[in-house]
């Protein structure tokens, strides 16, 4: 029988392996030298090589002695001649065992090469159709009767790990946020050498899309390789372009946002924080691809064919934009693609200002037009009383009159009216008591004090209002951020449902229903932005700015020390429900004093009370008044001269008066008695009122204490709950993903997971709102406490616990 001639490559192949496994038997570490390709020296390649270094030796370190000596350490000239040469000689050098490339242009020359001596590992091909690198589809056996569906590359000796990108899929979503027809696609000029054909293959991978695709090769100068796109370009698609510099890729950013030019980065979320526009992945993890390419070499090592191994290299979604660039390009995504976005620089850096609890507690007491309008009340109020006083002082004041008549007439009159006729006089009125004036001028103080009482309860429900507004931001922004992380696990398990799929453990169904879940999340984000857009709207209102205006949110928390009643600060008042008795006590007595609701009452029935007793001395007090006058005339003309035929006295040019007057009203109807009646029951009126007010009050306060008081311990409740909700979801989703457990399973745990993050945030937001609103019913904010005002709450809190005779532990 003739045996079967192997060719050499076989045999080499089979030999080594044949070494490999008698050190194995033989206890004996065996000696395993790689060699290595870079595509050209840069630090981004040092750092590839350093990371696969590492991670090679931490593998295999334990089974063989790794050796990566520095002379096989081989770089090229970001050249397809200079790696050509590279990649030959370590082929042909028998002291190297295994080859590495690890950019994409040395993985570009393994995966073409039609012979392989010896095992090659290319750990970055971007795209093997267009690069014409083999792939195929295989079917292989997984534990029990289940088989998936894999990509290798078919070629003995041969593996390598793709990017894991789609171009389909990318310009989809970049279409999404930048709409565009004319496509620029930059990629590294070494390919172009590589393989000839790329330009056209670049234009057939995107041209499903309709889009005109210009693909750009990019060399040493950035500004030829730009020189080179259309004018007309409407976007760029940037590829990975590993041989520019950091300085470099400043510049390309800052070149690509100077001619208004969306891009996108096939590279990852690393370059996009850089300054381009958008990317659908995740950073460029150099440190996954160097554990795969160590998983392939120990499984190769191991026995397994090169060609055999898989090549896919799963990325998840990670769609990410730079919003600084997207402003500074005139970019505005669409509100249906920022639902599952990570927007970098979300806020602009110019936004004007930015905001805390604090500040708009304290702003909006001083900006607010509904506050400023119940100043000029106030201060209206202040002239009205005035006006009441002033009936009380002196009144004095002048005149001057003249007139003339015709000289028939004055004839006629025989000298009693000159034809010419000037006066002037002057006039002094003092009220030496009347009652009723007297009693409208306090009442009308009493108003005044009612007045700048509901100006105050006014100061304390906007600022309230303020509060209530700024925590509703802070809580909507934290929900939007959580609907989004949520819709970004959804679509993680969409991507794990579809290779579930792809290995026979599910059917299409999970797909569809993981789709319409992300449907729903979208909706989720949707609702969610517009809250936190509203919320802003409220908080600019409040404080009498334009409503449309950005700022930034400082976050808050119950630690801040001006929270000078903030259950962090008094703990050791509440702890226990005796003690926790006894501190609603003395709330309640601080919201007595400092309610301007019982204020306003309080004036109103001081005015009654004066009402009264202007009614009751009605019946005995009279009013007394003093007035005087004098008067100066001319006389001219007919009759101004004394008419001796008539026997009429001539008065002189000089008049004056003195009146004291003094009127007690002795019947009127019985409008005096009806009127003491009137005032003593309105008087009884506004007495039970204010005990119904002061009732409301004590009310108020308890309640939103015992509210407090269970919001504060539901912070560390919820935090439970949303760990406990999270290790559950971790879990279901391993099983899951093992086919151990159903989708129905998975979104039970998902949602629970999302209700509990939900509670746990809005309980801090919850504590703070019930907290502002305590400060309310009690009358005092605490952001206006100055320190010895809280030192003096504090201290009359102490007083009181001691009055009460409970004793509490030190502060």
């Amino acid at each position: 029988m003739r045996i079967p001639r192997l060719p050499i490559e076989h045999f080499l192949r089979l030999m080594s392996l044949l070494c490999l496994a008698a050190a194995a038997l033989c206890g004996q570490e065996s000696i395993v030298r790689i060699g290595v390709v870079l595509d050209g020296p840069s630090d981004h390649t040092k750092a590839q090589l350093d990371v696969f270094e590492r991670e090679t030796s931490l593998l295999l370190g334990g089974e063989f002695d790794i050796q990566i000596p520095a002379d096989k350490q081989l770089a090229g000239d970001w050249t397809t001649a200079g790696l050509s040469q590279a990649v030959d000689q370590l082929l042909a050098d028998t002291e190297v065992d295994l080859v590495v490339a690890l950019g994409p242009l040395g993985s570009n020359d393994l995966g073409r090469r039609e012979v392989l001596p010896k095992p090659v590992f290319a750990a970055l091909v971007l795209d093997p159709v267009i690069q014409g690198v083999p792939i195929e589809r295989r079917e292989r056996s997984l534990p029990g009767e289940a088989t998936e569906s894999v990509s290798v590359s078919g070629v003995s000796n041969l593996s390598y790990v793709l990017l894991g990108g789609d171009a389909a899929r990318e310009v989809r979503f970049f279409q999404e946020i930048a709409p565009f027809c004319k496509l620029t696609v930059l990629y590294m000029e070494g390919l172009q050498g590589a393989v000839p054909e790329i330009d056209s293959r670049i234009r057939e991978s995107f041209g499903t899309q309709r889009v005109r695709v210009d693909p750009v090769a990019v060399g040493a100068s950035l500004e030829d390789a730009l020189a080179k796109a259309p004018s007309d370009t409407d976007a760029v698609f940037v590829a990975p372009l590993e041989q520019l510099s950091a300085a470099d890729r400043d510049r390309l950013v800052q070149l690509l946002i100077e001619r208004k030019l969306p891009s996108f980065s096939s590279d990852g979320r690393d370059e996009v924080e850089r300054g381009l526009l958008a990317t659908l992945w995740p950073e460029q993890n150099i440190l996954s691809r160097a554990r795969r390419v160590a998983l392939n070499i120990q499984q190769v090592l191991d026995g397994a064919n090169a060609g055999d191994l898989p090549v896919d290299f799963r990325r998840a979604e990670s769609r990410a934009v730079n919003m600084a660039t997207a402003r500074a390009i005139g970019v505005s995504p669409t509100f249906q693609a920022m639902t599952e976005i990570d927007l970098i620089h979300e806020e602009p850096p110019d936004v004007g200002r930015s905001l805390s609890l604090a500040q708009v507690v304290r702003e909006a007491s001083e900006v607010n037009l509904d506050l400023l309008a119940a100043r000029r009340t106030v201060e209206a109020g202040l002239q009205l009383v005035s006006e009441a006083r002033a009936r009380l002082l002196p009144q004095f004041g002048i005149g001057a009159s003249a007139s003339a008549i015709d000289k028939d007439r004055a004839d006629m009159l025989l000298g009693l009216n000159p034809q010419r006729r000037a006066a002037a006089g002057a006039e002094f009125n003092q009220l030496i008591y009347s009652e009723d004036v007297k009693a409208g001028y306090d009442i009308e103080r009493n108003l005044q004090e009612l007045r700048t009482e509901e100006r105050e309860q006014l100061r304390l429900d906007v600022v309230l209002e303020g509060a209530d507004s700024y925590l509703n931001v802070l809580r909507t922004k934290t929900v939007e951020r959580i609907q989004k992380a949520n819709l970004q696990l959804t679509r993680r398990n969409l991507e794990l449902s579809r290779a579930r799929v792809e290995i026979g453990q599910a059917g299409l169904d999970e797909v569809f229903r993981w789709e319409s879940e992300i449907a729903t999340n979208r909706r989720n984000v949707v609702e969610a932005s517009a809250g936190r857009n509203q919320a802003g709207i409220a908080v600019n209102r409040v404080l009498n700015r334009p409503v449309e205006e950005g700022f930034l949110a400082v976050e808050a928390g119950s630690d801040d020390p001006e929270l000078v009643t903030s259950f962090e600060q008094i703990r050791p008042y509440i702890e226990s429900p005796g003690a926790f008795a006894v501190f609603r006590g003395f709330m309640a007595q601080e919201a007595f004093e400092a309610s301007p609701e019982l204020k306003q009452i309080d004036a109103v029935v001081l005015a009654q009370e004066r009402e009264l007793k202007a009614s009751q001395r009605a019946f005995y007090v009279p009013t007394v008044g003093f007035s005087a006058n004098a008067e100066y005339f001319g006389r001219g003309g007919v009759g101004s001269e004394p008419n001796p035929e008539l026997p009429i006295p001539f008065a002189d040019q000089f008049n004056w008066n003195l009146l004291v007057n003094a009127g007690l009203p002795l019947f009127q109807g019985g409008a005096l008695r009806a009127r003491r009646s009137r005032a003593e029951i309105e008087l009884d009126e506004l007495t039970l009122q204010r005990d119904a007010a002061r009732q409301r009050v004590d009310q108020r306060i308890r309640s939103i204490l015992h509210q407090v008081q269970a919001s504060f311990v539901g912070i560390d409740l919820t935090r439970d709950a949303a760990d406990a909700a999270q290790r559950n979801l971790e879990l279901v989703s391993e099983q899951y993903a093992e086919g151990i457990v159903d989708i129905l399973r998975l979104l039970d745990a998902q949602n629970q997971a999302l209700q509990a993050d939900l509670a746990a945030a809005n309980a801090v937001f919850d504590y703070l709102t019930e907290l502002m609103g305590a400060q309310r019913a009690v009358g005092r904010f605490d952001y206006y406490r100055s320190p010895e005002d809280r030192a003096s709450f504090l201290s009359r809190l102490d007083e009181f616990f001691q009055e009460s005779g409970y004793r509490v532990r030190t502060r």
